[in-house]
């Protein structure tokens, strides 16, 4: 994301969004209320006494919207801003302005610090290298791609291998699966630019499938990295990414950092040691200087804004590190099953 104007004194800045990480962003800065001005295709009304009007084309036209609600449609690669009309043609009306990649967009709201750095965030993550992920074993192969959101699964791809009775169609349906494993990774680094890929899984199939691309695609192989997983499909995507293996690779990865603390407070409360979680609880822990690390969800945060803010200007007055975590992935998911808000503690308080 790229913040284009910034004007804190009238409370607007301007932004141009880069990547789908972005609407995902955007959808957790904008709130209902906050005023959204940008360029959007509307169909202009005709006063006319015609029983069937003509139908009119839609024409180009900059508004500004009250936003009422905002959605995230990731499959779609889109964020929908529904509001009423502010400032521009039929002036309260209802719209829902489109947003995608390359789109410009000016927001006036009551900046919050945890807005403003989930802004550089966004900033920063633009330039983050992306990783593909690959969890293979003998049956299949589960192609995913971390997003700042959570993990995106791509595509699977099925082995087709026959029983170990027949040795000479096994072979060939191996060689036929890794062919094609190879040649779907070459296609996702190629179009969706993709520097880095983790192969992982169970058995031997993962060192097969690299000694394959050594063979096939030799430019690749150096790009490439090995790790550990005891299952395919997509719990061994999650597994890659809770083995810390991303984080080697790209050491600024968000999802296996919220990943990381999440597990770590999992482990803390199941001994009764240094964690915490609930409103209360994580608001008396933080009167008493306690947290070290402050964990809420996004969801959270957005339905309960006024309830967790007090606790967040406490965490800000006394320099805890904050982070806010997606519900998209599993970590925040779980978190959010939490009651929304945890933290690690410097100290125990009961």
């Amino acid at each position: 994301m790229r913040i284009i104007h910034r004007d804190l004194k009238h409370q607007q800045i301007k932004v141009l969004t880069e990547t789908l990480d972005d609407l995902w962003h955007l959808k957790n800065i904008i709130d209902p209320g906050d005023l959204v001005t940008s360029v959007t295709w509307r169909r202009p009304k005709i006063e006319t006494d015609k029983v069937r009007p003509e139908r009119r084309k839609k024409e180009r036209v900059k508004i500004t919207l009250r936003t009422e609600k905002i959605e995230f449609h990731k499959f779609a690669n889109r964020l929908r801003i529904l509001g009423e009309i502010e400032d521009g043609p039929d002036k309260g009306e209802h719209h829902t302005l489109n947003v995608d990649t390359n789109s410009k967009l000016t927001i006036i709201k009551d900046w919050k610090d945890d807005h403003l750095q989930r802004l550089k965030e966004a900033q920063k993550a633009s330039k983050r290298p992306k990783v593909l992920l690959i969890a293979v074993d003998d049956e299949s192969a589960t192609f995913g791609l971390v997003r700042q959101y959570g993990l995106e699964e791509l595509t699977r791809i099925e082995s087709g291998t026959p029983g170990k009775f027949y040795k000479a169609d096994r072979e060939a349906a191996e060689s036929k699966f890794y062919d094609e494993i190879c040649s779907t990774m070459e296609n996702f680094m190629k179009h969706k630019k993709i520097p880095r890929a983790i192969i992982a899984g169970p058995g031997f199939t993962k060192k097969e499938v690299y000694s394959h691309l050594q063979e096939k695609n030799p430019d690749l192989a150096p790009k490439t990295h090995l790790g550990n997983a005891s299952t395919g499909g997509k719990s061994g995507l999650n597994e890659i990414i809770k083995r810390g293996i991303v984080k080697r690779v790209s050491e600024k990865d968000r999802i296996s950092l919220e990943t990381e603390l999440v597990e770590k407070m999992m482990n803390e409360i199941a001994k009764n040691g240094l964690a915490t979680y609930g409103t209360e609880e994580v608001k008396n822990a933080a009167k008493l200087g306690a947290v070290e690390k402050l964990l809420i969800a996004d969801k959270a945060l957005r339905k309960n804004r006024e309830k967790m803010e007090p606790i967040l200007n406490q965490a800000r007055k006394t320099g805890e590190q904050i982070t806010i975590l997606s519900t998209e992935h599993e970590a925040g998911a779980k978190l959010m099953s939490l009651g929304g808000i945890g933290a690690l503690l410097r100290f125990k308080t009961s």
